[in-house]
């Protein structure tokens, strides 16, 4: 149920070791400079408080979601007052307004670096320290973003666009730094490391990556919301062969998804995907609910007795693709990876005629049995997202969706699953068994590889 990590404060005056799981966490702290003293916990186990922690001149600077904070909020806590172990002599620096979610934080000698999105988007905080705790904080605004014209031509209007890029902590940031090396990325950008001056607010391009002869200028990504359900798809595509944008479609097109564990599918660069691009394919990213692009309602949205709502956001998706003549059911293809595997086939036997073709990586499919036995690797973590089925309500809600537990005799699409010997995650019978019934059962004639 619970995994332990340990690593050191930016400031590398601790040891931390935590434990923790998708409801609760708990962190030890061992002073480096007197370890004779043992470890000591900043604030003990409570089930439904997320907490992380850094360190910097005798305060800790708390990551937290408790009293209700479910997008996080930055609080803080004099060294000595760690033998409370408890959280009710926290201080609270910073609660973000609505819309933005705090996901990550690391202390530095003169401010506070705050990783966050904000209605989506990944942006960068920085809150210098003051006399009580924090002072003011403030957004990087990186170079592209202020370039940015919003400028889309997708069937649909201005306002349903969204910049599209994803920009993070650089690596080799040390803890005196005042300059911070800060990285940033998109789907048609392969990645640019900046150095940011955090009192000028300047900027200087260090690294500039890329694939020899590549040209982001023939590329173009927006992003649209599906008709029914409001659910974020990111649409990636070569300029010179869509010269009217998403108009004039349908067009051939691959649509993935994950949504699970509150993780989120923000533009990257890969390369793989060019050589869709490149003869004329779109490129579908659905963030459907259970992922946390949204903020954590919109992960809790996927999880436990409302885990379906995945499935329904990725038919919902595909539906709007089709309607908005982007692409038809003759010409869509859709994709996913592990949890992803399971929002595709769980989606594939709810609308089987959506697609022409499903492509499974390592999928999770057979969903009931994993969950059933406490004995495989993660399974007992695992019911802290889509519930213990060893229990009644979870038992039956679960067998509505484990995609091996409903194929039915029906048409189905063409499909291609792979399985690993090896992999933790996904034992490699399931796959395995999803295929076997799948030739068994189905009534088409479309190929099904493994």
């Amino acid at each position: 149920r619970y995994s332990v990590s340990i690593c050191k404060t930016s400031d590398e005056r601790f040891l931390v070791v935590r434990s923790a799981s998708s409801e609760t966490a708990e962190s030890h702290l061992l002073d480096l400079q007197n370890p004779s003293l043992g470890l000591a916990c900043a604030c003990q186990r409570e089930f439904g408080h997320q907490y992380d922690l850094d360190h910097s001149a005798g305060q800790l600077y708390f990551l937290t979601d408790k009293d209700g904070a479910k997008n996080s909020k930055i609080c803080c806590m004099e060294l000595s007052k760690i033998a409370g172990s408890n959280s009710g002599s926290w201080k609270d620096l910073w609660i973000p307004g609505p819309g933005i979610k705090l996901e990550s934080h690391q202390c530095f000698e003169s401010f506070l670096v705050v990783e966050a999105r904000e209605a989506g988007v990944s942006r960068i905080f920085i809150m210098p320290y003051g006399n009580g705790g924090g002072g003011p904080v403030h957004a990087v605004v990186f170079p592209e973003m202020m370039a940015a014209t919003s400028f889309v031509h997708t069937p649909r209007s201005q306002a349903a666009a969204k910049s599209l890029y994803s920009v993070s902590l650089g690596g080799g940031n040390q803890f005196k730094n005042h300059a911070l090396r800060l990285h940033y990325t998109s789907y048609i950008v392969p990645g640019r490391d900046y150095l940011y001056n955090v009192a000028t607010k300047e900027f200087k391009l260090l690294k500039d990556d890329g694939p020899p002869h590549y040209d982001p200028s023939l590329y173009r990504a927006e992003q649209i919301t599906s008709q029914e359900r409001g659910v974020p798809i990111s649409l990636v595509y070569r300029l010179d062969l869509h010269p009217q944008g998403l108009r004039g479609g349908p067009f051939p097109t691959v649509l993935t998804g994950y949504g699970a564990y509150g993780a989120c599918q923000d533009p990257g660069f890969d390369a793989g995907i060019l050589s869709l691009l490149d003869r004329g394919v779109i490129y579908a990213v659905a963030h459907v609910r259970g992922g946390g692009e949204l903020g954590r309602e919109w992960r809790e949205e996927g999880r436990y007795l409302k885990v379906k709502n995945r499935f329904h956001d990725f038919v919902a998706a595909a539906d709007s693709l089709i309607a908005l003549g982007i692409s038809e059911k003759s010409r869509l293809a859709a994709w996913g990876e592990s949890s992803g595997g399971l929002l595709v086939s769980a989606s594939m036997n709810m609308r089987p005629d959506l697609f022409k073709a499903v492509l499974l990586v390592v999928p999770y499919v057979d969903a009931m049995n994993t969950m059933s036995d406490p004995s495989i690797p993660l399974t007992c973590g695992e019911w802290e997202e889509v519930g213990n089925p060893n229990q009644k309500d979870f038992y039956y809600y679960m067998l509505e969706y484990s995609p091996y537990d409903n194929l039915r005799m029906q048409d189905y699409p063409a499909a291609f699953v792979t399985a690993s010997l090896n992999d933790a995650m996904v034992g490699y019978w399931e796959p395995l068994k999803f295929v076997s019934k799948l030739r068994r059962i189905k009534t088409d004639a479309n190929p099904v590889l493994l």
